[in-house]
């Protein structure tokens, strides 16, 4: 049981809880870029972009799809790089996407708390049950 502590703490520390930050339509500006951005239009389509580039009047989103190649018998997948643009008009929401510290400490430590109480609770077996030695009726095994 001991040995799966630290690789418990590992995948916390690692996996990293998100938060989602609306951006104000005022502070979109022409030429300006935003990494890891989420977009709703008024349409009710989400999108989640790798990057926007905001543009006088329209969003450009890039995102990455993987493609499958072929040449003969041979197959391959490359990443490819895409965009799709939105008019700011059609813009209902954008939202940044971050890690945020204090949520992934919140549930690292809920979860450290719980193994520990678990760890704590649980009582392995003993592998030979103790004889009661002594008076009384019966004597016998006690469990």
């Amino acid at each position: 049981m001991r040995p799966i502590l630290p690789i418990l703490g590992l995948l916390i520390a690692f996996a990293g809880c998100t938060s989602l930050r609306q951006v104000p339509r005022s502070e979109l500006k022409a030429d300006s870029t935003l990494e890891k951005v989420r977009v709703a239009t008024f349409d009710g389509y989400e999108y989640r972009f790798d990057r926007v580039e905001v543009d006088a009047d329209t969003l450009n989103g890039y995102f990455t799809v993987t493609v499958e190649r072929s040449q003969g018998p041979e197959v391959w997948y490359e990443d490819e790089a895409r965009v799709h643009r939105i008019p700011t008009a059609q813009v209902a929401r954008i939202e940044l996407v971050r890690k945020d510290p204090v949520k992934t400490a919140f549930y690292g430590a809920s979860l450290a708390a719980a193994g520990y109480l678990l760890f704590t609770l649980v009582e392995e077996p003993s592998p030979e049950p103790r004889i009661s030695g002594g008076g009384g009726k019966g004597g016998g095994v006690i469990p």
